[in-house]
């Protein structure tokens, strides 16, 4: 199993992650999870969908597209 260190991460949480980023750099159109949105952000930081200035990074984007 996958550690958040490791590049592979769960289906669920990496969609909760790409709720995260369509919220914040999205359509606006889908919810903010409600189990820990901080911590989410922060792990999709840590995880190279968002820069450390908080832009979106093409990893994230690409998160988005195969999400949206």
């Amino acid at each position: 199993m996958g550690t958040v260190n490791s590049p592979v991460i769960n289906h669920r949480l990496e969609a909760d992650i790409a709720d995260v980023l369509e919220f914040l750099y999205g359509k606006k159109s889908f919810h903010i999870p409600h189990h820990h949105p901080d911590e989410l952000f922060s792990l999709a930081s840590r995880l190279g969908y968002i820069d450390p200035e908080g832009n979106l990074t093409r990893k994230g984007r690409i998160l988005l597209t195969r999400h949206g």
